[in-house]
């Protein structure tokens, strides 16, 4: 009689008046945290870097990407407009279907069910880096297509964003996620045309990926996609860019990276324009002026690697 009376004791134990459980004095409770808000593997988007003022970043980042999602692929719905009136009885009640679906939009929104949203800040884990996760399927075309305006129009458009990169896929920081995922991209970037490439690596908070490994095995990936394809370190084609973020792992392969000044919405804005030529006489010209030297990336093998600050 007294073994299951200690049990229902030792069962009670910890428990308020309520049947909650309370955490035991001097120790923590550790919580699992939503991972809504955070990067995680299978997303894409848009990596973007700032120098503090990352509210002002943020804003500025949903502003541009929507400005131009909304030009390229037109403006999308809002996420308070309604669907059609659930009461409204079809007139020619085809079939049952119909019925279902609107059953199914009237749970959905007492449920408050929402349709992802085409932008989303998440926590990357780094300072003064966001990730913008997308529900597009070409953020790189997006982003391209932001930075040839910028290159055409010299118009600044943020005071706050820095480089804003497409990642077209986030993987697990580990050699074999890495080069899996890059294989699977580069069947559409490198598979049917030879293309000049460079590999950009740069890392986070994460010093165990072995950087010359990555580099080795992704360039041998590329060049057994097509004979043709040649390592240019200077202006390639595309870049196959490798942010690695804690346990993490951004790719993206991207074009113009250095006619784009990697991405830099700051420095593609305020660097020189063309000079301009007048007849054709040597007097007539007027000499080009000399672009601002950049600091020289440390030449690896087959990659252009670049060092920026977190």
């Amino acid at each position: 009689m007294s073994e299951p009376k200690k049990m229902r004791m030792d069962s009670a134990a910890g428990k308020g008046n309520n049947g909650q459980r309370k955490g035991k004095p001097g120790k923590r409770n550790f919580y699992n945290k939503s991972t809504a808000r955070f990067m995680q593997p299978g997303q894409r988007g848009f990596l973007v870097t700032c120098n503090g003022r990352l509210h002002d970043c943020i804003r500025d980042s949903y502003r541009i990407l929507n400005e131009y999602a909304d030009l390229l692929y037109g403006a999308a719905p809002s996420p308070n407009e309604a669907e059609p009136a659930a009461n409204e009885k079809s007139v020619d009640d085809e079939s049952e279907e119909e019925d279902i679906s609107v059953t199914l939009q009237k749970e959905a929104a007492a449920a408050g069910i929402k349709k992802p949203m085409r932008f989303q800040n998440v926590d990357s884990g780094a300072t003064n880096c966001l990730f913008i996760r997308t529900t597009l399927k070409e953020p790189t075309a997006l982003a391209h297509k932001v930075l040839q305006d910028l290159s055409t129009t010299r118009k600044a458009k943020s005071r706050f964003i820095l480089r804003m990169v497409p990642i077209e896929a986030v993987c697990r920081a580990n050699l074999k996620d890495i080069i899996d995922t890059v294989g699977s991209l580069s069947d559409r970037h490198f598979l049917k045309e030879p293309k000049t490439y460079a590999i950009i690596y740069n890392h986070r908070l994460n010093n165990e990926l072995p950087r010359d490994d990555v580099i080795r095995e992704l360039a041998d990936l590329i060049s057994s996609k097509n004979a043709g394809n040649k390592a240019n370190l200077k202006n390639p084609e595309l870049a196959v860019i490798v942010e690695v973020i804690k346990g993490l792992c951004c790719i993206g392969i991207v074009p113009e990276y250095y006619t784009l000044r990697k991405y830099n919405l700051a420095e593609i804005v305020a660097q020189q324009p063309p000079p301009v030529v007048k007849g054709d006489s040597a007097t007539d010209q007027k000499p080009a002026e000399e672009k601002p030297k950049e600091v020289a990336e440390e030449p690896v093998a087959t990659v252009a690697p670049e060092k920026e600050q977190a």
